[in-house]
């Protein structure tokens, strides 16, 4: 299987839990010393932090995020990617707005064989990259 393909998988999974706003099942993709790094908050450490990152984002209203990598790669029990991501955020008059962002991540095998995130570090995008070539 590719790096991207095992990355994804991942990331499917996380994008399942965020789709429900559970939090913990967004938390569980990330190993239990993952970190987040956001322009859109403070950096976060640990599983009770990106919980409550993620209950903080889901009370914003996000909706319809998607996630397209770029680059992966695996190296032994280490990996990692860059990708795009989108979602809806609401906005005045009860419509929303299409966010952009860049994200690089690294992921740590763990000792069952599953692939978790062990850093996330986000950045905003003034527009739409889905358009880059991959």
């Amino acid at each position: 299987m590719t790096a991207r393909a095992v990355l994804q998988q991942v990331f499917d999974s996380y994008l399942e839990t965020y789709a429900a706003h559970d939090a913990p099942g967004c938390a569980s993709a990330y190993t239990h010393d993952g970190q987040i790094f956001s322009p859109y908050g403070p950096p976060v450490t640990g599983t009770a932090a990106i919980v409550a990152t993620h209950e903080a984002w889901f009370s914003e209203g996000e909706t319809d995020k998607e996630m397209t990598i770029l680059e992966a790669r695996l190296d032994g029990d280490i990996a990692f990617c860059s990708l795009i991501y989108s979602a809806n955020v609401p906005v005045a008059d009860g419509k929303s707005e299409r966010v952009f962002g860049s994200s690089v991540n690294t992921f740590l095998r763990q000792p069952d064989g599953c692939w978790k995130i062990r850093h996330t570090s986000l950045n905003e995008l003034e527009e739409d990259q889905t358009g880059i070539s991959e």
